[in-house]
């Protein structure tokens, strides 16, 4: 297993684009036709054809399930609609397969967020540059604020051929002033980790929870990176990923270590390789964890699951899911910090440093080892 490579190379990306059309390239299962948001006039995919009455404008969002009964596709809310599936030429379909099987297991887990776009990169550039070309010519008809120039790949811009070389998976959001689809896009590839090794799951959980992260928060932002975005504030600081990634990072590996199958220590020893990691190195150094950056040299990644870890031992799971994230959007970060934690951010930063700065061994006793359980039970 390559724990940590496939770790490091997720990142969420907020940007405003994705791109290119291959014209034989369809959308890959899971996908139900009837999950289509109506648009005015035109022919939806299992909707009216233009001209035809309506008996009833249909609410903004409006969907037909996969069971044929009424509901909803917006940003932020909980649906019945499963994501739209695509795949690079070279993909087969045994990689889209586990990519679905790992992503329902999050969405199951976390909520069923949209709308929601995968797109999946094997190893041809020229089948990741078809994707784009699919992107890019789906988008333009989806939104008619999409702007080829800037939205699509180009010389300069690249969406999916990176992937080729750098592999990783990340979340692309796109609720943006400047276009009319809200939609988040996650990127799987072939490498760090590939389909066929172990990490790929948890990658796939990681990534499925920061799209729980992000459909708690409704804030726009430009397509001026430039810009200051309240988004940014609310996933713990622009450009510093402590909390969402660490977040991001130890939800995922928690829902991993409890599948069936499993060892009763999986969890505990994934901790462990991750303190063995980055203690040293984090006590070792005087920059603040929600002050570290990707760039850093110490794994913010090890140090922030590390944090959710202690936060989430002296919390609880729901205060953190329930209760932080049901009231982010609302009241920010640092107040609903606060509220469901008992404690200010900068204040539990401190409770923290002094535990991660103890030995290994007692950084580890919040992780008790399970018991075998091969000792009889008297009656």
């Amino acid at each position: 297993m390559k724990k940590g490579v496939a770790i490091l190379l997720c990142t969420i990306f907020i940007v405003g684009s994705l791109a290119a059309y291959l014209a034989t390239n369809e959308p890959t299962e899971p996908r139900s036709d009837e999950n289509t948001i109506a648009t005015e006039g035109g022919t939806t995919e299992g909707g009216t054809t233009e001209g035809e009455a309506s008996e009833a404008e249909a609410p903004p969002g409006a969907i037909i399930c996969p069971d044929g009964t009424n509901g909803t596709l917006l940003w932020g809310m909980v649906t019945c609609a499963e994501p739209e599936v695509f795949k690079a030429s070279d993909v087969s379909n045994e990689t889209v397969n586990i990519t679905m099987e790992w992503y329902n297991i999050g969405a199951e887990e976390w909520g069923n967020f949209g709308p929601i776009e995968i797109y999946i990169v094997g190893e041809d550039l020229e089948a990741a540059q078809a994707l784009e070309d699919l992107y890019c010519e789906r988008h333009k008809a989806l939104d008619e604020n999409w702007n080829e120039e800037w939205d699509c790949a180009n010389e300069n811009y690249q969406i999916f051929t990176q992937y080729i070389e750098e592999g990783g998976a990340a979340i692309g959001t796109f609720k943006r002033t400047n276009i009319e689809y809200d939609f988040m896009m996650m990127t799987m590839s072939a490498k760090y980790p590939g389909p066929e090794e172990d990490d790929y799951k948890p990658v796939t959980l990681h990534e499925y929870f920061h799209i729980f992260q992000h459909s708690h928060i409704s804030d726009e932002c430009t397509n001026d990176n430039r810009d200051t975005c309240e988004r940014d504030a609310k996933m713990g600081g622009k450009d510093t990923p402590w909390f969402s990634e660490g977040g991001a990072e130890f939800m995922a590996q928690s829902l991993y270590a409890a599948q069936e199958g499993m060892e009763e220590n999986h969890l505990r020893d994934t901790m462990r390789w991750k303190l063995e990691m980055s203690h040293d190195g984090y006590n070792g150094q005087d920059v603040p964890l929600d002050e570290l950056t990707y760039s850093s040299q110490v794994n913010v990644y090890d140090v922030g699951c590390w944090f959710i870890a202690y936060l989430i031992h002296n919390e609880g799971t729901e205060a953190f899911t329930d209760g932080f994230y049901g009231d982010l959007d609302e009241l920010g970060f640092d107040a609903a910090f606060e509220m469901h934690f008992n404690s200010t951010k900068d204040d539990y930063l401190a409770e923290f440093e002094v535990f991660f700065a103890q030995s290994a061994d007692d950084v580890m006793a919040i992780f008790p080892e399970a018991s075998s359980g091969t000792e009889e039970q008297s009656e």
